[in-house]
């Protein structure tokens, strides 16, 4: 967490706005009678929702725990059934059994429960002022209008809510933090008219018949989980090619993970650059020897200086490793990023020829933090470079085989993390790059 006061100074404005406008204007708001039905609706909603809230999704952002839940969906079927302030009673109250079973810390507990608070209430406010109270939300076009206007500032509150306060944790944008789990917000945005909306309806008829919900939920909780999975074991298995083939070589052992390390020291120079990218560049630099798959060991661990037969053989571990990522839909935003990383600022690198900002700007990061690992490793036929020669070198390179704005941010990353260890860290110390 890298502004924990101004978290809390967010979470507390957040907290003090909520219960402000709830305490004011939930009281003067449409609230139905209370009658038997509605108070086993009531205990179903908010079992339903602590069920839905332990059962939630992560979504593949590496960086931050971001979850997607089909609780919102009942969070927004409470507000459209008991009313604004009862409805959001009943969405707290099933949010914070979760957190109480999982025993989340204060401050999680605080912003969950604001979240849950705020959206809820919102949406249950849209919707009471432009309803017919009288009659269901699918009974007329009015009424299924303002439940669509209602799911509109339920996830919209929701959305920025939880980008202001999971920007200041993670030391990102809002906007691009926002963005990043807009496939998540879509998913909880199409579930909110197509199944809140069916929840006072059948609340009314026979609230036992609520269980009926289950089933269409189950769809895109399924969907989404069996995503997240393929997203992940994708992810962890190229992440152990990565590591075996960096084990072929005793030089190189763990080259990859160390690359993907100062790749993101310098990366968190770039404050503006968009969240999605970086984490593209993350994942590109964790797997960016993928290609060398296909080269023989006999060329990787070869202890002297390659023939030109050989370093062609070598010259096409960006192009395989590119062609291998092509095929996987998660991976295709790192496709050139991994094919350019062995490019060169003055146009004469591989596998292209590209020249300036033509290479892709992840492939520019990578091609500094993967030369310097490499010139502070030790080879069999010559030893590594201190870091003050490697900086050296990496500075005389910087505008013809180096983006000299990319050297100028490791260094700024280099000064920045060497005072708080008092040395330069212990994964700035090995493997190379042909």
């Amino acid at each position: 967490m890298e502004h924990p006061h101004r978290l809390y100074a967010i979470v507390g404005l957040f907290a003090v706005l909520s219960l402000g406008i709830i305490g004011l204007v939930g009281p003067t708001l449409w609230a139905p009678p209370i009658t038997w039905q509605l108070v086993v609706a009531a205990a179903i909603l908010i079992a339903g929702i602590a069920v839905s809230d332990l059962s939630a999704i992560d979504l593949p952002v590496s960086r931050l725990r971001i979850t997607v839940s089909v609780s919102s969906a009942l969070c927004f079927a409470a507000a459209l059934t008991f009313g604004p302030l009862p409805g959001t009673v009943i969405a707290v109250a099933g949010s914070l059994v979760e957190d109480v079973i999982d025993r989340r810390e204060p401050i999680k507990l605080i912003v969950n429960s604001i979240n849950c608070a705020l959206s809820t209430f919102l949406a249950g406010w849209v919707y009471v002022s432009f309803a017919d109270l009288k009659l269901t939300p699918i009974t007329t076009l009015q009424n299924f209008a303002a439940a669509l206007l209602a799911a509109g500032a339920f996830s919209f509150a929701q959305s920025i809510f939880l980008s202001v306060i999971l920007s200041q944790a993670g030391g990102t944008s809002p906007w691009h933090l926002w963005r990043a789990a807009a496939r998540g917000l879509l998913v909880e945005f199409l579930a909110l008219p197509a199944l809140g909306t069916l929840y006072p309806v059948l609340a009314r008829e026979n609230p036992l018949a609520l269980v009926l919900m289950i089933i269409p939920l189950l769809g895109p909780y399924f969907a989404f989980r069996n995503y997240r999975q393929l997203h992940h074991e994708t992810q962890a298995t190229f992440e152990l090619l990565a590591d075996l083939l960096d084990r072929r070589d005793p030089y190189t052992s763990e080259h990859s993970q160390r690359v993907a390390h100062l790749a993101e020291m310098i990366l968190k120079q770039f404050p503006d650059l968009p969240y999605e990218e970086f984490e593209a560049i993350l994942s590109a630099a964790r797997i960016h020897d993928l290609g060398k798959i296909a080269t023989t060991d006999y060329v990787l661990s070869k202890p002297g200086r390659l023939t030109d037969e050989e370093f062609a053989i070598i010259k096409r571990h960006p192009v395989e490793g590119s062609e291998i990522l092509r095929r996987l839909t998660p991976y295709r935003q790192i496709v050139r990023i991994v094919r350019h990383h062995h490019e060169r600022w003055d146009g004469k690198g591989y596998p292209d020829g590209l020249a300036g900002e033509q290479i892709p700007f992840g492939s520019r990061v990578i091609a500094v933090a993967d030369t310097y690992d490499a010139m502070t490793s030790n080879r069999a036929y010559r030893p590594a470079m201190t870091h003050e020669q490697a900086m050296a070198e990496i500075r005389r390179c910087a505008g013809t085989q180096f983006d000299p704005a990319v050297v100028a941010a490791f260094e700024r990353a280099i000064a920045a993390e060497v005072p708080e260890r008092q040395a330069v860290p212990q994964v700035l110390d090995v493997a190379p790059s042909e």
